[in-house]
């Protein structure tokens, strides 16, 4: 192995050991920043790449930029508080009823819309809904983004690793929804349950469904902000339901509600620009470059076999990319098998694609970095003033992945 290729490894393996421990709470942004100057050092990789990696990023960094402005100004309008009081409300006081549907509702949202709507925008619903009873909130946070995650193998818009998959192979849209249809279903299950166990001392059996807290007014500004999430939502649904890049209705939702917010003395500006989470769309950068650097320094002509039959296909995309999305994010690592597809044909291929998206799926929810979802979550969560340390994340994905990921596995054998 060349002094190059040492290089390279050593700054993948500091990269993401710091981004686990997060030394002195540094954020994991400016980790992945210093992570992409280290590679620009060591690697083939060039300044002259980054308008290639913002080229291939372009749309998920808009798609988040408009989702993430869109959700603050929906929330100061009071529109998810009474979004949370109407699900606190349909599980009739039954904590572990409320629990459940937490999960259904993350499951359609997911299915619907993406992973990436419903950590964005479930979160801050549930968290209102324990915040306003005084219940524990942790199980509910999690329940948010490991079903976003878990859940999103139904559907080619569910996740842009779908979709990804999806284009490349030219899969009809009946078809994917078909096969994929049982694995999501199986993983979800699983994921419920498991969480149901681990968290059973956490959840309430009872709570009380009338809130003491005073919900916030409903005048216009409610009004408007509930018309302008229903539109969005609706232009996301046909954007997705079409194969189209989802930015266009974020980045419209967004605009629209924060003019109509200037104009009536609703927003402020400056307090909306300081609530942005810009680490995110930072961090997405330098992981991009990070791993680009691995590709063009390391992966270049990679040869990894793919077995011939079927199920050993199907297995080892699963297995392989499950470990790789928990290395380098799952969407890159979607890319890099992507570039094994043309080496199998037929109903192997098949198997070998559709188990590539149940690991880069469901296997990245064992660490914070992952999944980008996984990331945007926390970035919710700890501007709620909940800290959940590597470690408290690591107690619970331990448990849930690899269970989650054997269901989905084996139901998409059946499947198939």
């Amino acid at each position: 192995m060349s002094f190059e290729e040492v290089a390279i490894l050593a700054v993948v393996a500091v990269t993401l050991a710091l981004i686990l421990i997060r030394p002195r709470g540094v954020s994991e942004a400016w980790i992945a920043t210093g992570g992409a100057l280290l590679m620009l050092a060591v690697s083939p990789l060039t300044l002259g790449d980054l308008p290639d990696v913002l080229s291939e990023t372009g749309d998920v960094l808009l798609f988040l930029t408009g989702m993430m402005a869109l959700t603050i100004l929906v929330e100061h309008a009071g529109v998810f508080a009474h979004l949370a009081e109407f699900t606190a409300r349909l599980a009739r006081g039954n904590g572990r009823l409320l629990f459940c549907n937490v999960f259904l509702l993350g499951a359609i949202v997911t299915a619907l819309l993406s992973l990436d709507v419903t950590v964005i925008m479930l979160t801050p619903i549930i968290y209102l809904v324990a915040k306003r009873r005084g219940l524990d909130p942790l199980p509910f946070m999690f329940a948010c983004t490991f079903v976003a995650n878990t859940a999103s193998l139904v559907l080619p818009v569910s996740n842009l690793t779908n979709l990804l998959v999806y284009h490349d192979l030219d899969i009809a849209f009946s078809r994917f929804a078909a096969v994929m249809w049982w694995p999501n279903l199986a993983a979800a299950v699983v994921n419920l349950l498991v969480f149901l166990i681990l968290f059973r001392k956490r959840l309430p059996r009872r709570f009380s469904v009338v809130s003491a807290d005073p919900l916030p007014p409903t005048g216009w500004w409610f009004t408007a902000a509930a018309l302008v999430l229903t539109g969005t939502l609706a232009g996301l649904i046909g954007l997705g339901l079409t194969g189209r890049p989802l930015a266009p209705a974020a980045l419209g939702g967004a605009a629209v509600l924060l003019v109509i917010g200037l104009i009536g003395g609703k927003v402020v500006l400056p307090r909306l620009i300081g609530e942005f989470s810009w680490q995110v769309l930072l961090f997405v950068v330098g992981m991009f470059l990070v791993v680009r650097g691995v590709e063009s320094g390391l992966l270049d002509g990679w040869n990894l076999p793919v077995p011939g039959s079927p199920g050993g296909a199907l297995i080892y995309g699963s297995v392989v990319s499950a470990i790789g999305s928990n290395i380098v994010n799952n969407v890159p690592m979607t890319l890099l098998m992507m570039s094994l597809f043309p080496r199998v044909e037929g109903a192997t291929q098949e198997a070998f694609a559709y188990g590539t998206l149940v690991g880069a799926n469901i296997g990245p929810t064992l660490t914070t970095y992952g999944s980008l979802a996984t990331m945007l979550w926390l970035t919710v969560v700890r501007r709620r003033g909940i800290t959940i340390t590597t470690r408290d994340y690591l107690t619970v994905s331990l448990l849930t992945m690899p269970p989650v990921l054997i269901a989905a596995t084996v139901a998409l054998w059946l499947s198939l």
